[in-house]
């Protein structure tokens, strides 16, 4: 059983686990807690490798920080807060929508639709993510979103694994 204990004092956060990190406004520290979920960095190294349906990470973010838009298109993914208020939102542009959860509220986001969140709180806060499935899978995003990545320096390259943009 001890494979599948993963004590948080022990997890390193990654503040470069996707492309985006590198974007003002969407910089957290992710804890791959069981399964290597939907990572960009070839050496993501979770607490508990076995992963059977789906995914668990921690999302650690100072006020203001949090996801950019992206969508899933075969994974449905919750949010949890642990600590703080995080803002939810779904949909892009003028259909947009937003529901601000505190610790322990739940939001389930179904496959297929645009989502992101950022800590609304007046401190660092902690977020559950639940992400359905095992395999490691890839997510979509905006135009705007990749190219602000690219201008912060990062790209996906064929395989989908996080390299420099200027490759």
């Amino acid at each position: 059983m001890s494979a599948r204990v993963a004590r948080f004092a022990e997890q390193q956060g990654n503040d470069q686990l996707m492309i985006t990190q590198s974007i003002p406004g969407f910089q957290r520290d992710i804890y791959s807690i069981i399964g290597k979920g939907v990572s960009e960095d070839s050496g993501t190294q979770p607490g508990i490798v076995d992963s059977e349906g789906f995914n668990v990470a921690y999302v650690g973010a100072e006020p203001n920080n949090g996801s950019a838009m992206h969508t899933h298109n075969e994974e449905v993914e919750v949010f949890i807060p642990i600590s703080g208020q995080w803002a939810i939102y779904w949909n892009e542009g003028d259909d947009m929508e937003e529901i601000v959860l505190g610790p322990m509220d739940c939001i389930s986001v179904p496959e297929k639709v645009m989502r992101s969140f950022k800590n609304v709180g007046d401190t660092y806060g902690y977020l559950l993510v639940i992400i359905g499935g095992t395999e490691n899978t890839t997510v979509s995003r905006p135009q705007s979103v990749i190219d602000a990545a690219a201008a912060a320096g990062l790209k996906l390259d064929a395989d989908g694994k996080m390299v420099p943009a200027a490759e």
